[in-house]
């Protein structure tokens, strides 16, 4: 894609309605008011395995700048909108002759835009609604989808939106939907590699005097895939109950469970059932040490092309310490993930797909201005699956960031 289309892309689709909130410019008690927030992030990663392949490694390293730019609406407590646009130029060292499949340009434009906005319609009624389009080549692991590490440009765009309704003063219901899309530059990649991933759900929810809060969930999600081989895609309907306990202001615990059951787009495949469940504990921000556990299980868009769907089991931990509050942070993160797919016709025989992931990282504000940050990680992707074969990597970032 040319550089002036990128561009035009990613100007383009501000106006956009659609969400990560992640995106959002961090608040570190150094940000001016606004409703400009302005930063700047230099940096890089170095990786040894750029590929994702068993034999015939080749390290990378990438380096990038990314400006950005938000615009903050703020109206008391009852509306919050935030546009941010971040563009990237990132430089590669271009491992790959034509011969291990194109060798990448040395410099390549990239950025996200996205757009965040919270607004109560009244006092009982909260809206939520969002999107995050970015054109890139190197994704995060996805837990809930199948947005997994690839170096090849795509775009990766992902929506949602929800309203919350406060019925009584111990009952409240709600609806959420989300939508994530990826298309890839190549055509070749696009056919079998290209997706949609709708999710759906509403909930009922019951307030009581113990800090207790329990809820009935009802979902639905859509995975669309590509394949050059035949229909590929899968549909999921889900139900259950879901418990949230508050032990103290800041240490939350949760805990769901219930039950799902999948069809195929391919007429040849039998549907399953399953049942599904999630747990997470959670201490935030008034703690010098902060902790976060969780695990879940059922069904969840493929990681392994060219199946439809996979039954995951995942656990992930993660510990944020203040050694110098205010100034420094260490963090520690850790995930292990357990795809199981089912035999889909005769040439795909089923089996596990399973990902370890560990990381270390330190940020450090050196002032209201300048931080800097870097990490370790180290992935192993151990999979018996016909289409993929099993490798490691290490990954090293680091940068630099000035926020004004």
């Amino acid at each position: 894609m040319k550089s002036w289309l990128k561009a035009l892309l990613t100007v383009a689709a501000i106006p956009l309605v659609s969400s990560l909130s992640a995106f959002g410019q961090e608040d570190e008690g150094y940000a001016n008011e606004g409703p400009w927030l302005l930063s700047l992030r230099l940096g890089g990663q170095f990786n040894d395995n750029r590929d994702g392949v068993k034999d015939n490694k080749e390290s990378n390293l990438d380096l990038f700048i990314e400006p950005r730019a938000d615009f903050q609406l703020r109206d008391g407590e009852r509306t919050l909108l935030d546009l941010a646009v971040l563009p990237m130029v990132k430089w590669h060292s271009n491992p790959r002759t034509p011969e291990e499949g194109g060798a990448q340009n040395d410099t390549e434009l990239f950025g996200t835009v996205a757009l965040e906005l919270m607004h109560q319609l009244s006092p009982r009624v909260t809206l939520t609604l969002g999107d995050a389009l970015t054109y890139n080549d190197d994704p995060e692991v996805d837990n809930g989808g199948a947005n997994v590490r690839s170096s090849n440009n795509h775009i990766w765009n992902t929506s949602h939106a929800g309203v919350d309704v406060s019925l009584t003063e111990t009952m409240a219901a709600g609806v959420t939907g989300s939508y994530a899309m990826k298309r890839y530059d190549d055509s070749a990649v696009a056919a079998n590699e290209d997706e949609d991933i709708m999710n759906g759900e509403a909930y009922l929810k019951f307030k009581t005097s113990l800090n207790l809060d329990i809820s009935g969930l009802v979902g639905y999600s859509d995975f669309k895939n590509e394949s050059t081989s035949r229909p590929r895609g899968s549909q999921v309907m889900s139900a259950g109950i879901g418990i949230e306990k508050r032990f103290s202001p800041d240490l939350i615990g949760k805990l769901a469970g219930g039950y799902q059951h999948g069809e195929y787009d391919d007429s040849g495949v039998d549907s399953l059932d399953t049942p599904n469940g999630s747990a997470e504990l959670v201490m935030r921000a008034a703690s010098i040490t902060r902790f976060r556990v969780g695990a879940s299980y059922g069904l969840y868009a493929p990681y392994v092309r060219p199946y439809s769907i996979q039954t995951l089991t995942v656990f992930r931990a993660g510990v944020d310490h203040d050694v110098l509050p205010g100034r420094l942070t260490l963090s520690l993160n850790g995930q292990y993930g357990s795809g199981d797919y089912k035999e889909e016709g005769a040439d795909l025989s089923g089996g596990t797909d399973n990902l370890t992931s560990v990381g270390v990282s330190a940020n450090y504000r050196m002032n209201r201005t300048w931080s800097v940050g870097g990490g370790y990680t180290y992935e192993n992707w151990d999979s018996d699956m016909r289409e993929r074969e099993s490798f490691a990597r290490n990954m090293v970032d680091f940068g630099v960031k000035a926020q004004m």
